[in-house]
């Protein structure tokens, strides 16, 4: 049996090799460049996702926990208690009232604090809202925008008397008139 097929000249062996090293050479490239493609997409992802959070200065947080802790204790000791509601009304920008009474162990009113509020909805908690809550006559009063439904966390500091008193609460904010689905 003989070859039929005419051998190759050499620059026909040239031309083919040189296909073969750009192809090989430029899968090598393009692998390469889907790799660091890949790193910059996911990256942006990353950090582009509004509802992932950081608790800011977390780390000093848990560095001053005794702190924290210390602060509670006082709390307790201080006896006072903060009730907050919000208001039926939402403008436009979905504003609505946020009304506070603070209150003393015998349930009297205080009235001369300053009261510094940090509110966040926990699906978006890097959209943080930050406000000074003012004396209205009947406790204390800011409005604020709450533009999402669902699980909000609210964060009161309290100055008052030459005291700090701290008070937390998560709470669900639906529209005025709604009710969370689980409740009749």
């Amino acid at each position: 049996m003989t070859d039929t097929t005419d051998p190759l000249t050499p620059d026909q062996m040239q031309a083919a090799e040189t296909r073969a090293r750009l192809f090989w050479v430029g899968l090598i490239v393009a692998f390469l460049g889907g790799q660091v493609m890949l790193l910059l997409v996911m990256t942006y992802i990353a950090t582009s996702d509004a509802s992932f959070a950081i608790e800011p200065d977390y780390y000093q947080k848990g560095l001053h926990w005794d702190e924290t802790a210390a602060q509670l204790r006082k709390n307790a000791a201080l006896g006072w208690s903060l009730k907050f509601r919000l208001g039926e009304q939402a403008s436009v920008l979905d504003e609505r009232s946020l009304q506070c009474m603070l209150l003393d162990r015998d349930g009297g009113e205080l009235t001369d604090a300053v009261i510094d509020l940090t509110a966040f909805p926990h699906v978006r908690a890097n959209e943080r809202a930050m406000v000074t809550l003012l004396p209205d006559g009947s406790g204390y009063q800011t409005t604020l925008r709450f533009d999402r439904t669902g699980l909000w966390e609210f964060r009161f500091v309290v100055q008052c008397r030459g005291e700090t008193f701290t008070f937390t609460e998560s709470r669900y904010v639906y529209p005025p008139g709604e009710t969370p689905p689980w409740r009749p």
